[in-house]
């Protein structure tokens, strides 16, 4: 066969790097169910068995937090990984399971030490590192490639976010071999790393040092992707960041109030953790996709109504005890009989006010069909009737054509 010298320009160069990476990718989808199911029912089987574990070493219940998490992770990241594989926005939702089971591990692995098991010592300690996945997933590689796997745009400044984060966990991992103790929540005594090496111990410091840079980058560049992608997405795009954006801006609250407030932070962890893989799994798979405005609003008008119905409740009590000689349950009757009488009231108020910010179309359409219903009791003219009756299906619900039959 004859080549010729524009051959080689339509062909372009592939590096060895590219063509592992593609390799890797390709091996994936098309074992997506093997891999994926594997991985699923070794995290969920961890959870199981350190659940078991628990009561056999006297620890408290609370260290099962974070398992509705861990298990919605797992099935929402098998779910797409099978579904739609060439996306990797499954993979990375199973990579962050994968850290997340570090407290299951943990469990495990205090449980093996203390029934003198040496594996023990080894799974620890790698859970004691996991936390480079969930910070690589979450917080670095799902903001940035949600919700189609690609970056925002061909800028360079995006490959070099994702240089960033890519570098940022693989420096991040070496604190695997640092010399010193295991960090695990559930044991009660050190343990020395068994990975540490303390021949490169000033490497790997000077390593973790590096990585510090590399995730501002990351951090920085992974978020402003979400206001990027905001700007220019279209319907179907920004209807699938409104499911997960509000996911990601609660995730935080828990962590934030640990130190403050443990008990009110474990009951957020979870319920609230487990709604990011959700969000993002119904995104993906556009389920039910354009219910999210229906929602959002439903659930800012009932916080707003219940905010006020426990100012009210709480003022009364509050001025009834001031006002009453004596302390009586009159107080509290009269503020939960005022709390409920106010309920509906408020709530119809209340929802009407948010349908008119966060679901405007909703409030329209009701608009347009109670004014056809007033305009109706006083109509006696048929054709006017059908001429109004189809004007307000064009304005509701916008159909590309519109036809209206009248049995005669």
């Amino acid at each position: 066969m004859t080549t010729y010298p524009h051959d080689t320009l339509a062909r372009p160069k592939t590096t060895v790097m590219q063509r592992v990476v593609t390799g890797a990718g390709r091996l994936l989808v098309r074992h997506a169910r093997v891999v994926a199911g594997t991985a699923a029912v070794i995290m969920l089987a961890s959870c199981v068995a350190s659940t078991i574990a628990i009561p056999a070493m006297g620890e408290s219940w609370s260290e099962l937090i974070l398992w509705p998490a861990v298990a919605s992770f797992v099935i929402s990241g098998w779910l797409l990984a099978v579904r739609v594989p060439h996306n990797p926005v499954g993979w990375l939702l199973l990579m962050t399971a994968v850290g997340l089971s570090f407290l299951p591990w943990s469990v495990l692995s205090s449980w093996m030490i203390m029934h003198g098991v040496d594996a023990g010592r080894w799974t620890g300690g790698l859970a004691n590192s996991s936390f480079v996945l969930d910070v690589g997933g979450l917080a670095l590689l799902l903001p940035l490639l949600f919700p189609d796997g690609r970056l925002p745009s061909a800028r360079r400044w995006w490959r070099i976010v994702l240089a960033a984060d890519l570098v940022y966990m693989v420096l991040a991992a070496f604190n695997i071999f640092e010399v010193g103790n295991l960090d695990i929540p559930v044991l009660h005594r050190k343990v020395a790393n068994p990975y540490g090496i303390g021949a490169i111990h000033s490497t790997v410091v000077a390593l973790i040092t590096i990585s510090a840079p590399m995730l501002l980058i990351g951090f920085i560049g992974s978020f402003s992707a979400i206001v990027v992608r905001w700007r220019g997405a279209g319907p179907v795009q920004r209807a699938q960041m409104k499911w997960v954006v509000p996911a990601l801006v609660l995730a935080p609250v828990p962590f934030i109030l640990h130190d403050w407030a443990q008990p009110v932070s474990d009951t957020l962890m979870t319920f609230i953790l487990p709604m990011v893989p959700i969000a993002i799994a119904i995104a993906v798979l556009r389920y039910r996709l354009y219910e999210i405005d229906r929602i959002i609003s439903r659930a800012v008008a009932y916080l707003l109504v219940t905010g006020v119905l426990v100012g009210v409740y709480v003022g009364c009590i509050v001025l009834a005890d001031a006002l009453l000689p004596t302390r009586s349950s009159f107080g509290v009757a009269a503020s939960t009989l005022a709390a409920a009488a106010l309920f509906q009231p408020v709530r119809r108020r209340v929802q009407a006010v948010v349908d008119r910010r966060f679901n405007r179309q909703r409030y329209d359409v009701a608009r347009t069909i109670d004014a056809f219903a007033v305009r109706l009791r006083d109509e006696v003219d048929s054709d006017a009737i059908r001429t109004d009756l189809v004007g307000v299906a064009a304005a509701s619900m916008e159909p590309a054509s519109i036809s209206l039959w009248v049995a005669s």
